[in-house]
């Protein structure tokens, strides 16, 4: 039998300052509370300076990284291994960038857009640009059409880096965007020309220029200038973030906000030798933390080649020593995993089923054994790779079965964070050694974390540990670009941040997420009904993997729309006698339906929802993407950071929402809200 991991009984410590009325303590995870200066001291209070520190330390390791196309035909092209340049190989790259920018003679502290996919260059150039003191704006175009028009005027920026690709969408926006002087694209322009009409545009719109990076960074090879790398308060980033509804809101980052977090990475210890593969969209906080973190200690990052559904390869190519990912990667991960199970002989099937199953309780109870490691050689090293310590798993919460199973058959830590663009994806985190599921664990060591009393929703510190999660400490922003009016709703003039979400600390000090503050609405019996609450607890299913539920205030009961876990979804079918193998004709069979809705109703029960918690009727999603998502940011029903926009998916399923309430004896048509 495996021995069981030692816990603390109690993690975190409260704040000596104690609690105010309507609220509880303040808890830190250690007495001394959050740091005031970076991990290496009050000198590296900027990414530049962090960057550099770090290219002097490690000159000769590997620090970016790709895998060479080695034949450019075809939709799929042969890739080569990963090939790397070296810390001082960037350094040298990204003083040039710095010195070309400065060439340009923009503004002190001017914005720079950068409208790319994750590369080794999008990198060098934010460093290089960083080293001038300019502020970083990435544009992530699932936010809307317009993002591109939108963000270059509301951060009125000068100059914006574009990938070759995608230099057609800015050409299309040129003459509504009067602050931009530059258009940069990354890749060079005698390799790579720009379509004529693009040049055209180019050329009608008054003012503005179009350059490579190349021309950038020859300009910095024969006019050299010194780094003039921005203050600790000075800004590193505006970043966007989409809600469910308006425009998109302009998160103001400090640079030593982003130099806190990321060298104290959670408290995690990173190494020089650790291998990192950067997918998550580097528009996004987590992505950006984490690559932060890993260049500060001379780490490697190896960049995707760009196409998820190639990123099982890019996985075993670079065999990384650490993987971050949101829920649906690791949902990929487990369906992976159970193919190749599937595909062995039935000897080879039934014994590693029963080494599955049986390490599958023990790590529920805090236990590994032997039967893991045997686990993760046939199993996890096909994975990942077989040189993952630890998975990181955030932005979502993590199915209950898909974390075990990692745990189980990975070889790894597996562990959940919490955390937003307004506090640097700063929050909380789990213990490495803390196996149990349902949790998000202590506070990080870069904040403080109270929870707020909610009572509309029952929800209060001196009746069940639980209200509005708030955190404080340096790593959180200081507002929204030109947005008073929101940023006075959610950060208080003393420096706690509002995060909208509902929290529970646990009796150990962890704290479990149950809930959101803004999506509750009432029944037409007058109950209050909390949709996320539901939505995370029917979604422990295996069977569930999108939940949207939803409720018409002049009806009595709930209603919902499933994406299943098909993979799952099926063998059930299979073993039911209702299979039939076309995914659009299985989501409209009854017994299809009515299996999920079941699976729904017992997790509900399990967790002692209240009748009218519970979905009376049910659709499914047939249609996937690549993520084996049905809500994606594609169809615009979720936001970039994978949480649901409502109104979007009511009007994308308005009529099946009809259908199902005509079903059950009511008429929408009368009550249309």
């Amino acid at each position: 039998m495996g021995s069981a991991i030692s816990l603390p009984t109690q993690m975190g410590f409260d704040s000596p300052d104690g609690a105010k009325p309507g609220e509880g303590c303040p808890r830190r995870l250690t007495q001394d509370g959050p740091p005031t200066e970076s991990k290496f001291g009050p000198s590296i209070d900027n990414l530049y300076a962090m960057f550099a520190r770090s290219a002097k330390a490690n000159g000769g390791n590997n620090c970016f990284g790709y895998r060479p196309v080695l034949d450019p035909h075809g939709p799929m092209p042969p890739l080569g291994d990963f090939t790397f340049s070296t810390y001082e190989e960037v350094h040298k790259k990204v003083l040039l960038i710095g010195s070309g920018v400065a060439s340009l003679g923009l503004s002190p502290k001017a914005g720079f857009g950068m409208y790319s996919a994750n590369s080794s260059d999008f990198q060098a150039i934010t460093l290089g640009c960083f080293s001038q003191g300019l502020t970083c704006v990435p544009i992530y175009d699932t936010l809307g059409d317009n993002i591109v028009q939108y963000e270059v005027n509301h951060a009125e920026l000068p100059i914006l880096f574009c990938e070759a690709s995608k230099l057609k969408s800015v050409a299309g926006v040129l003459k509504a965007c009067p602050t931009l002087k530059y258009v940069v694209q990354m890749n060079d322009l005698e390799t790579t020309p720009a379509d004529p009409k693009v040049l055209a545009a180019f050329e009608e719109a008054e003012g503005v220029s179009l350059i490579d990076l190349k021309t950038l960074v020859d300009k910095g090879t024969t006019t050299p200038v010194e780094p003039k790398p921005a203050g600790p308060d000075d800004l590193a980033f505006i970043m966007y973030t989409s809600g469910t509804t308006g425009d998109p809101k302009g998160v103001c980052i400090k640079q030593k906000s982003i130099t806190v977090g990321a060298s104290w990475c959670a408290g995690i210890e990173l190494y020089a030798t650790d291998r990192y593969l950067s997918f998550l969209p580097l528009a996004h906080i987590f992505e950006t933390m984490v690559e932060h973190a890993i260049l500060s200690v001379g780490g490697s990052v190896g960049f995707f080649n760009g196409n998820i559904k190639r990123l099982s390869e890019d996985i075993l190519a670079l065999k990384p020593t650490l993987f971050v990912g949101v829920p649906r990667v690791y949902q990929r991960f487990y369906e992976a995993a159970h193919q190749k199970i599937s595909a062995f002989s039935n000897f080879k099937k039934n014994l590693v089923t029963w080494l599955l199953d049986t390490e599958t309780v023990g790590v529920r109870s805090g236990k590994k054994s032997w039967k893991g490691k045997i686990l993760a050689k046939a199993l996890g090293a096909k994975v990942h790779g077989g040189c993952v310590r630890l998975m990181i798993s955030g932005a979502a919460p993590l199915p209950v079965h898909v974390q075990e199973f990692l745990l189980a058959a990975m070889g790894a830590q597996v562990v959940q964070g919490y955390g937003m663009t307004e506090n640097c994806a700063n929050a909380t985190l789990a213990y490495l050694d803390d196996y149990r599921a349902g949790h998000v664990g202590p506070p990080m060591p870069t904040v403080e974390v109270k929870l707020v009393d909610v009572p509309e929703m029952n929800y209060t510190t001196a009746a069940n540990r639980s209200g509005e999660v708030c955190t404080k400490g340096l790593v959180n922003f200081v507002g929204y670009h030109k947005n008073k009016e929101e940023t006075d709703k959610v950060l208080e003039a003393d420096g706690w941040l509002h995060t909208g979400d509902i929290g529970r600390w646990n009796p150990d000090g962890t704290l479990s997420i149950i809930d959101r503050k803004k999506n509750i609405f009432k029944l037409a019996q007058g109950e209050y009904v909390a949709s996320e609450k539901i939505e995370m607890i029917v979604s422990k299913s295996k069977y569930v993997a999108q939940p949207w539920i939803y409720g018409n205030s002049f009806f009595p009961m709930l209603v919902a729309v499933v994406t299943p876990d098909w993979g799952e979804l099926k063998q059930a079918a299979q073993a039911g006698g209702w299979f039939v193998d076309d995914q659009v004709a299985l989501a409209a069979k009854p017994e299809a339906k009515k299996f999920i809705l079941d699976q729904m109703i017992a997790e509900g029960k399990a967790a002692k929802l209240k009748t009218f918690e519970l979905p009376t009727a049910v659709v499914l999603e047939p249609e996937i993407n690549d993520l084996n998502q049905g809500f994606s940011i594609d169809n615009d029903c979720l936001t970039p950071t994978f949480k649901l926009k409502r109104p979007q998916l009511l009007r994308r399923y308005q009529t099946q929402i009809d259908e199902m309430y005509i079903s059950l004896g009511q008429d929408p048509s009368k009550n249309k809200i």
